[in-house]
């Protein structure tokens, strides 16, 4: 029997353990800018997309201009410390399970492809998807037309799909998809944030596999 669902990733935060990196660079531009470093319960609490307004929020007066120029920058100090992360433990097993059952895995992400790819690779996971989808500039807007355009074959067969995220944006993705979404409390955005969305939240891989395996077995 065909398998009807389709289970789509995030990538940072979800599948790597990535956010202190992330408050790491962030606190470099704080410093020489004068402004207050942040902690990570700090950046936890307030990131958001697109990424501009977050700069903002920390006091940053930026132009597009100017945060297009600061992209490139955090970009290559983000390539030094990419491999510094660890993959979120347990979560291969439940990338391993997936794949044994049958159903197809897609990762989106506002990563650009390549870095995407090159991180995947590292930590040894990119066989488990069946599309590896990222923007195609290192500007880290919006996800939300990488997902439609990589879904678009499943959407046109009527596949259902649970997208597992770590952000406010994860779920707003989901919902422009029309999909289920489940949230991991370990990523970019606390739990404090996550609740905003009352979606269900998962606080262990275990308790997302098991969340996953439900969705799978609904015959709904």
């Amino acid at each position: 029997m065909k398998n009807k669902k389709v289970i789509v990733w995030d990538w940072n935060g979800t599948l790597v353990d990535d956010a202190f990196v992330f408050v790491e660079i962030m606190n470099l531009y704080l410093s020489s800018s004068s402004l207050p470093l942040i902690s990570l319960a700090d950046y936890r609490n307030n990131f958001c997309f697109p990424v501009i307004n977050y700069y903002k929020k920390l006091g940053f007066s930026l132009s597009q201009k100017d945060f297009d120029k600061l992209t490139v920058d955090f970009i290559e100090k983000y390539k030094k410390r990419m491999f510094k992360p660890i993959l979120k433990k347990g979560m291969q097993e439940v990338l391993s399970s997936i794949k044994k059952s049958g159903c197809d895995q897609l990762l989106v992400s506002a990563q650009e492809k390549k870095l995407l790819n090159k991180t995947t690779s590292f930590y040894g996971v990119g066989h488990f998807f069946n599309i590896i989808a990222g923007l195609n500039n290192n500007l880290a807007v919006s996800k939300k037309n990488v997902a439609h355009k990589a879904l678009l074959p499943y959407i046109k067969k009527d596949y259902s799909f649970l997208f597992i995220g770590d952000t406010l944006h994860d779920f707003e993705v989901a919902s422009s998809l029309g999909a289920r979404c489940c949230l991991v409390t370990w990523g970019h955005n606390s739990k404090k944030i996550l609740k905003q969305t009352k979606q269900p939240l998962v606080s262990s891989p275990q308790s997302l596999l098991l969340f996953i395996n439900n969705f799978l077995s609904d015959v709904n």
